[in-house]
């Protein structure tokens, strides 16, 4: 698949990275809050939304990358098979991690464990993010 001018420009590929990471955050950031004021139903609804965004933003772009810029960059560099493997392993940190929430949250709670996991999604993603960029795009 041809990848989009949008993924192989460093500057329109950070600003896809930052505002899916800046949502994120801020979603993350409500939940934190929801939990925190038992508000358990309105905690249970941004989870969900947080997980949704995970899956729409984060993986979708993903998926893209993988099923077109990281085969250009390849059939460009092959010695970058490493680091491209580096990638996407990141990127399957990042699904698993979303299907494991999403499964809890099937359980209808927001538990301390789920609240990790989405902290350890920002994390994993921001090191990955600038991994990305620095290995491909500089």
């Amino acid at each position: 698949m041809a990848t989009g001018p949008s993924l192989r420009k460093l500057e329109s590929h950070h600003s896809i990275h930052e505002g899916a990471l800046v949502e994120a955050r801020d979603l993350t950031l409500l939940v934190e809050r929801l939990a925190r004021d038992e508000k358990v139903n309105d905690c249970l609804k941004a989870a969900k939304t947080l997980v949704e965004h995970w899956e729409t933003r984060v993986i979708a772009h993903a998926d893209a990358e993988e099923d077109g810029f990281y085969q250009e960059i390849l059939e460009g560099n092959p010695k970058m098979a490493k680091e491209i493997h580096m990638l996407t392993r990141d990127h399957d940190l990042i699904r698993m991690i979303t299907a494991t929430i999403k499964k809890q949250l099937a359980e209808r709670k927001v538990t301390k464990e789920v609240i990790d996991q989405f902290q350890s999604l920002l994390i994993i993603n921001k090191i990955h993010s600038n991994s990305e960029e620095d290995m491909l795009l500089t």
